[in-house]
């Protein structure tokens, strides 16, 4: 397999906007452009420049913002085996490389703890419903759910998951099982976070 490795050292600037939610216990409007761009280029695990990331705007919304940011970096590129390009690793702040490939595995990790976090929150909340009415609430809709629960057994209205998926919710009156479908998007395979009544 001949891959030829072609670095493109197209500073590229990337435009997103990107939702940052705030993990301080300051109010977002107290966020501020230097405190974003020393965030944004230490997320992920990258390491960037703080020079790389131009704050163009924040927008406070309750206890998290949104900042729109452009951030500049190198890519590089590998042909692989059926001649079609794909972006193999990112230039850090210290001009090293990163494979991309890594740093989406622990984002990913990431992403499921977070997902793990918000079922169990959800599960709780079925508990004290359970304690209260006798049963588990009855539904296959994780929205339907969600509605019965918040606000007195659940603060925060949870409908879908780290990777932007609306949560599933399989409920009768002595069993339930909350899902993420996780990384790959797809329901019943192995990257699933799953939690169920028996397994608490």
């Amino acid at each position: 397999m001949l891959k030829r490795v072609v670095i493109f050292s197209l500073l590229i600037s990337i435009a997103a906007s990107i939702a940052f939610v705030a993990s301080r216990t300051l109010a977002a409007g107290d966020l501020t452009p230097k405190e974003a761009r020393r965030l944004i280029a230490r997320m992920a695990g990258i390491q960037l420049p703080s020079d790389a990331v131009r704050i163009k705007d924040i927008s406070a919304m309750g206890d998290s913002a949104v900042v729109t940011a452009q951030v500049e970096t190198a890519f590089r590129f590998v042909k692989g085996d059926r001649d079609q390009w794909r972006v193999a690793e990112i230039r850090t702040g210290d001009r090293r490389w990163e494979d991309l490939d890594t740093l989406m595995r622990a984002l990913n990790a990431e992403k499921t703890a977070r997902a793990r976090a918000e079922l169990e929150s959800i599960a709780t909340a079925l508990e004290s419903y359970r304690r209260e009415h006798g049963s588990y609430f009855e539904s296959k809709s994780e929205a339907t759910l969600i509605d019965h629960l918040n606000p007195r057994y659940l603060a925060r209205i949870i409908r879908v998951d780290p990777w932007h998926q609306p949560y599933e919710y399989d409920g009768g009156p002595n069993t339930f099982v909350l899902r993420s479908a996780g990384p790959d998007g797809k329901p019943n395979t192995s990257d699933d976070v799953t939690v169920t009544s028996g397994s608490r």
